[in-house]
C-alpha cells in the first residue's frame, strides 16, 4: 500500500501558538495574553514597528524555539499518523534553526523525519518537491495559498489569529485528536 505524505508546519501546530509569550512578555515588559493574539503579525500587539519586531524576534528565535511548549496530544497522535503516512516537517523557520528544531522535535517525542526550513511562508516548492498530499498549518494565509496554488488539502489548527471564511479544501480542526479522527475516516 502506498502511503500518502503529510506535511506538518511546526510553530503553532506542533507547538502551542502562544509558546513565545512568556519569553517576549519578560523581554518587553508586557503582559500580552493568548486571547490577544488575534492576528498573525504580532508587531502591533506588542506596540512595535514591523521591522523592529522582526529584528527582535530573529535575535531571540533560538531560546523561543528551544523553549516552545508542545501542543497537547500532538506527540501521541503523531505516533499513529507517522505509522500510516510519510511525515515531513515544513517550516518557515530559517535554515540556521534546523538543528535546534530537530533537537526540539526529538526531545518532545515527535517522529524523527525530514525537516525543511523554507525561510519564508512560501512553502509551495517544498510541498511539491516532497509530494505532500495533505498539509497541517496554523496560518490562514499559508493554508489559503497552499489550497489555491496546489489544491493540497489543509488541516488548519484553530487559533484566535486564523479566523475567517475557508475555501472547501481547508478544514478547521481544534486539535490533533480531530486530525487523526479525520484521517482515520478517510482511510
Amino acid at each position: 500500500m502506498h502511503k500518502q505524505t503529510l506535511g506538518i508546519d511546526i510553530d503553532g501546530t506542533l507547538s502551542e501558538y502562544f509558546s513565545f509569550l512568556p519569553y517576549l512578555n519578560q523581554l518587553l515588559n508586557t503582559q500580552v495574553t493568548p486571547e490577544q493574539l488575534i492576528q498573525y503579525d504580532l508587531h502591533e500587539i506588542f506596540g512595535m514597528e514591523y521591522e523592529a519586531f522582526c529584528s527582535l524576534f530573529d535575535e531571540h528565535s533560538l531560546p523561543i524555539y528551544r523553549d516552545s511548549i508542545p501542543r497537547k496530544c500532538a506527540q501521541k497522535e503523531l505516533g499513529w499518523i507517522d505509522q500510516n503516512y510519510h511525515v515531513v516537517y515544513i517550516t518557515a523557520r530559517l535554515q540556521e534553526f534546523r538543528d535546534i528544531t530537530h533537537q526540539w522535535l526529538l526531545t518532545h517525542g515527535f517522529p524523527d523525519r525530514p525537516i525543511i526550513c523554507t525561510g519564508s511562508h512560501d512553502k509551495s516548492k517544498a510541498i511539491q518537491d516532497n509530494q505532500v498530499s495533505i498539509m497541517v498549518e496554523d496560518r490562514l494565509e499559508n493554508a489559503v495559498e497552499i489550497w489555491n496554488q496546489l489544491k493540497v488539502p489543509v488541516f488548519l489548527l484553530d487559533t484566535p489569529y486564523n479566523q475567517g471564511i475557508l475555501p472547501d479544501g481547508i478544514i478547521r480542526v481544534k486539535d490533533w485528536h480531530e486530525i487523526k479522527g479525520k484521517m482515520i475516516s478517510n482511510d
